[in-house]
């Protein structure tokens, strides 16, 4: 408790010295630095809630799932053996530093994006049997050609990615050359004008930007940079955030830590709304080595969690008692959600004896700079102790978590995966092999063959596939999936235009301040 004063004192003051927000400027929570200037070069929130108002790609999603252009004009042509993709530019676009964006500069970011030198997270999206993009060709000035090795159907929807932040396109003073530039430089309405480490990271208005004119559909359409600047202030005690947004030092705390949310409800000024999204609450099993590649003891660890317990716990209500790996907010739900994992001690238990279980430790991987991931993993080690389980907690700050993660060192990791408007994606995000990618939890050579199928089927014909990769998960038992989440924020009444929404990720375009 007194740790927390102290950080809240402390913010509070630095924020005072600051000075009050000007009427055009908005200041937003950020809960850590922006730990990469390239674009999903890390894909933490501090990280990304910056980076979606500096950067663009070629495609974008609409809310319904739907791929839509953005720097590119329209969506690409495709040739008649349906292995090149020819996308024309905008006209008049213009990065952050006022050099022209041109299909070179597509290049240019595409071949970095390619390297294998440069360990881009989202690289084996394009490198993969679903999709494999050989060559990246600048036709003219403002067309740009991918060439695929084999045809497929799911380019778009994966250039498209809001974890791969759009594949966005970056100056080639990013990517080529010795001299690299101090400050990221992307396309979108505002750009960075400073980044001071842990203290904050300051946005302006780009007065060259040119806007789309559809509007504002998911993170595609019309975006106006309506304030002079944003500031998001780097505040990663909870306690400190809540202090601020009370004191009207900050106006937006994106995504509240929840124990907040009824307070902040009944508070004059303030408004509180959620939105439910398409993600999934999880922890990570590692199945390649250790306690956990029994199928029967990962079953057993199913079965011993509460999940409406957890859900009324850790989130006050904000999301979906669920073990279904496609989130409840899906179309695809209902029917295919069932025959999962209920609450039952007893069947665990019988599992663990199933196992021939004798006691071996099992890590839960966890950190404290994400409260309710630390929570999850108290509460989860308090089920699986109570069923005989030797749970224990591993606490780490989460960038050592994130390579532990990426690298496969853990038995147990509390784990969220960023909103996908397709359901799909959120499979291919965990399944495959390790050889191939050691982040991959499920590794059942069918559930990556269904994956590959319901990625290539059109909408309406894809319930039976996830119906069946349902089925096959829950025999599996490669993660714990407990709650469809939310996004819930808070904010003061002096923001306008702003609400919080499914892509949980903030759109401050379009948004104003009195």
């Amino acid at each position: 408790m007194m740790r927390n004063l102290l950080i809240t004192a402390s913010v509070l003051l630095s924020l005072a010295a600051q000075g009050m927000a000007s009427a055009r400027e908005l200041r937003v929570a950020n809960v850590g630095d922006m730990r990469s200037m390239i674009p999903a070069g890390t894909t933490d929130p501090g990280t990304q809630v910056p980076q979606v108002q500096i950067y663009e790609g070629l495609v974008t999603w609409r809310e319904d799932g739907s791929v839509a252009p953005m720097l590119a004009a329209d969506l690409p042509t495709v040739s008649p053996d349906g292995l090149v993709y020819t996308f024309k530019l905008r006209d008049g676009l213009t990065f952050h530093d006022g050099t022209p964006v041109t299909a070179q500069s597509v290049v240019k970011t595409w071949e970095y994006y390619l390297n294998p030198k440069n360990n881009w997270v989202c690289r084996n999206y394009f490198n993969s049997d679903t999709v494999k993009i050989v060559g990246v060709e600048a036709k003219s000035t403002t067309e740009v050609a991918f060439r695929l090795a084999k045809p497929s159907k799911v380019l778009l929807t994966q250039m498209a990615r809001t974890d791969c932040q759009e594949s966005a396109i970056m100056a080639e003073s990013m990517v080529s050359g010795d001299q690299k530039p101090s400050l990221p430089i992307g396309t979108g309405p505002f750009k960075v004008v400073s980044i001071r480490p842990g203290q904050d990271i300051t946005l302006v208005k780009f007065e060259n930007y040119k806007a789309r004119s559809e509007k504002m559909d998911g993170f595609a359409g019309r975006k106006e940079a309506l304030v002079d600047k944003i500031v998001f202030v780097i505040i990663p005690d909870p306690a400190a955030s809540n202090a601020a947004l009370l004191a009207g030092n900050i106006d937006i705390w994106s995504r509240i830590e929840l124990s907040y949310a009824k307070a902040l409800a009944s508070t004059p000024g303030i408004k509180v709304d959620s939105a439910m999204t398409p993600s999934t609450y999880t922890l990570a099993f590692q199945t390649s080595k250790g306690p956990l590649q029994s199928e029967a003891l990962r079953q057993a660890i199913n079965y011993a969690i509460d999940r409406k317990g957890m859900v009324d716990a850790l989130t006050e209500g904000h999301a979906t008692p669920s073990s279904s790996i496609i989130p409840a907010s899906s179309q695809f739900y209902a029917s295919a959600a069932k025959g999962g994992f209920d609450y039952d001690p007893g069947k665990a238990a019988a599992l663990l004896k199933q196992a021939g279980y004798k006691g071996e430790p099992v890590r839960i991987t966890t950190n404290k700079n994400y409260p309710m991931m630390f929570e999850t993993g108290v509460m989860v080690q308090g089920y699986l102790q109570a069923v005989g389980i030797n749970a224990q907690l591993e606490v780490n700050d989460f960038a050592t978590q994130f390579s532990k993660y990426n690298t496969g060192n853990y038995d147990m990791m509390t784990w969220n995966y960023n909103p996908s408007f397709v359901p799909g994606l959120v499979f291919d995000r965990f399944t495959g092999s390790k050889k191939m990618q050691a982040s991959k939890l499920w590794t059942d050579p069918e559930a990556r063959r269904l994956v590959d199928e319901l990625l290539d089927t059109p909408i309406s014909q894809q319930q039976p596939l996830y119906a069946q990769l349902q089925k096959l998960y829950v025999k599996d038992a490669p993660m714990i999936v407990w709650a469809t989440g939310e996004v819930t924020s808070a904010y003061r009444n002096n923001v306008q235009g702003y609400a919080s929404w499914p892509g949980r990720l903030p759109r401050l375009w379009n948004v104003s301040v009195k």
